[in-house]
């Protein structure tokens, strides 16, 4: 904050405002402000399947969220850890939360990246009560496009997901298929870990589960100029499924932060 023995100090206030971006940090503790922001006539949520939805945060989050089916619950449960994203509990249901909508201008360096501008990353920190429940998913980066219900549609992505208990990083660039690497760390039932993907300025991307890189891991970078925001999306297992999966934290940290024009 400004140096408090000067209120009116210009430059700690350049300062604040320089550095306010650089980390974000984001701990789902309170249920969010749930509006349907893509029809031309208010309307209640209801569920519908690929609707952009806004969770607005009392600490400022603000991400979009889409039922990638049509589900019968609207908005994600309280709990004492965080927010439970695990909605309907059905085979092939699932959600996206995304941090900037291909519909809005977004804000450079806040919740969409230009690689080549600067560096920048994303940490999730989640609980999952059944790692059998998800077999589709992903958390990190991917390009700011069109909402796909078929995670494997998109142009680039680039993170990582426990799918049935196995923490596997999943890439794709322009729109080739995808590569899935097995890192060989495993998330047992009702554990939580914190899952970060960092992207270099020059669009190289690296993992780290807990703080510390996996064993096992896979190169990839970027497209320079790409335009990328974080996102978190998955599917319900058949045999299974996750039971409550509460988000705890989410961390956005750059070299920069805000470059909006």
């Amino acid at each position: 904050m400004a140096n408090p023995l000067y209120g009116q100090n210009k430059a700690d206030n350049l300062i604040d405002e320089a550095a306010k971006d650089l980390k974000q940090v984001y701990r789902f503790g309170t249920p969010p402000v749930v509006v349907d922001y893509e029809h031309p006539v208010q309307q209640l949520v209801d569920g519908s399947a690929l609707d952009t939805v806004i969770h607005s945060y009392a600490d400022g989050l603000s991400m979009t969220f889409s039922a990638l089916v049509a589900q019968d619950i609207d908005r994600p449960a309280a709990s004492t850890s965080g927010m439970d994203y695990g909605y309907d509990q059905t085979n092939n249901d699932g959600i996206e939360l995304v941090y900037s909508c291909v519909t809005t201008k977004g804000r450079e360096g806040v919740d969409r990246f230009t690689v080549g501008n600067q560096a920048f990353s994303a940490e999730m920190e989640f609980s999952i009560a059944t790692v059998a429940g998800t077999d589709v998913g992903n958390f990190g980066f991917r390009k700011v496009e069109a909402l796909a219900a078929d995670l494997h549609a998109y142009d680039e992505m680039a993170g990582l997901f426990p799918i049935s208990g196995d923490i596997k990083i999943q890439t794709i660039i322009n729109n080739a298929a995808t590569v899935t690497t097995d890192t060989t760390a495993n998330w047992a039932d009702g554990e939580t870990h914190r899952l970060k993907v960092l992207v270099s300025k020059a669009g190289a991307v690296t993992y780290q589960i807990d703080g510390a890189a996996p064993s096992t891991t896979a190169a990839f970078s970027f497209d320079a100029g790409e335009v990328v925001t974080p996102f978190l999306s998955f599917l319900q297992a058949s045999g299974a499924q996750t039971g409550a999966l509460v988000l705890r934290k989410f961390i956005i940290e750059s070299d920069n932060g805000s470059m909006e024009a």
